[in-house]
């Protein structure tokens, strides 16, 4: 596509290609260069403007896992000036329980913020949508009409590229989760690690101002490990 692009620019036009390879989940091991390009000019965006520090240094943190090895491009962000709080990573005892607190949260949060509760498909976005309000919306690739302002909105991982919320809440990010069981079985362990890492890199950067990671026993080996990016907490059966 990119080449055919370039095809159709006359000789005295220009074509300005904006990419974020950290978020490249439709494909591998692509670039401008790889497109053939011959690019007079290059300029890095930087500042971020979306996320508080706190999520922007765990975006940052996972783009350096090794699953982002090797991948160029990659550009460091400079961190928002915004400040926030932590990220929250909570253990639960089950799935169930995490369905409840995501539901809990997001009703809670959604009459002052927009709420997205991600997954990695659509047959665990389904699990969540009987417990949120009727009013709660699907995201999906042919929405008609995109409202600012408070709300609630679930869907998968990619349904979630390119937009923003104030709050977003994973949950199931345990190892037995991600990376995708399936994936591995089919295209090796490597592949499904650099494939669901750069998708939670997506998940984890949707978010603005609030963050809420949710795992039952073992956390996924997809986050960074590093204590100081997270506030840990650990939830239970009443």
């Amino acid at each position: 596509m990119i080449r055919s692009l370039a095809s159709a620019i006359p000789e005295d036009g220009s074509l300005t290609f904006f990419g974020d390879v950290a978020q490249q989940i439709y494909g591998q091991r692509t670039s401008w260069r790889f497109a053939d390009l011959t690019i007079p000019k290059v300029w890095e965006f930087k500042e971020n403007y979306r996320n508080t520090k706190q999520i922007a240094r765990l975006g940052l943190a996972i783009s350096k896992m090794p699953y982002f090895e090797g991948i160029a491009d990659i550009v460091a962000p400079t961190f928002s000036r915004a400040d926030g709080s932590l990220p929250t990573l909570v253990e639960c005892d089950s799935r169930e329980k995490q369905l409840t607190i995501a539901a809990r949260v997001a009703k809670n949060s959604g009459t002052t913020k927009s709420v997205a509760v991600l997954f990695k498909n659509r047959q665990q976005e389904r699990l969540i949508s009987e417990k949120l309000p009727n009013n709660a919306k699907r995201l999906h690739g042919k929405m008609g009409q995109w409202g600012e302002g408070p709300g609630i909105y679930y869907g998968t991982f990619h349904s979630a590229k390119g937009l923003e919320f104030d709050f977003v809440i994973l949950p199931f990010l345990e190892k037995d989760n991600l990376p995708d069981s399936e994936h591995i079985l089919s295209h090796g362990e490597e592949d499904a690690l650099i494939y669901d890492g750069r998708l939670i890199y997506v998940a984890v950067t949707r978010a603005k101002t609030d963050l809420l990671l949710l795992y039952t026993g073992t956390v996924t080996p997809l986050l960074p490990t590093e204590s100081s990016l997270y506030n840990r907490g650990e939830v239970h059966h009443d």
